[in-house]
């Protein structure tokens, strides 16, 4: 799984991937039940009209068994279930961060 962030007051953009080969048994299957069960990867991603100036963006990108799904969203659109995902990424000790050129 790759989250792509931008925009905010810095607009810095940065990138999360947690790959679930680095993960134990649990910690991956657990990963997949929030990514299968947000079922956002099934609807279009809604993209707010006009950013806001301080608005995120967001791009998700999760690659599965050969096949890789995209979906971008803003602060407005992302999906509460989404959110949570990203905040379990995002406390992972596993997962590698890195900060995109401007």
């Amino acid at each position: 799984m790759t989250i792509t962030r931008g925009g905010g007051l810095a607009g810095i953009t940065r990138q999360t991937e947690l790959a679930s080969d680095a993960l134990v048994d649990d910690d991956a299957a657990k990963l997949h039940e929030q990514v299968e069960g947000a079922d956002w990867l099934h609807v279009e991603a809604r993209e707010a009209p006009g950013l806001h100036p301080d608005e995120m963006s967001y791009e998700v990108t999760v690659e599965d068994q050969g096949q890789t799904t995209t979906r971008r969203f803003t602060d407005r659109t992302l999906p509460e279930s989404l959110r949570s995902l990203i905040a379990w990424v995002d406390a992972r000790p596993e997962r590698s961060q890195s900060i995109l050129g401007r």
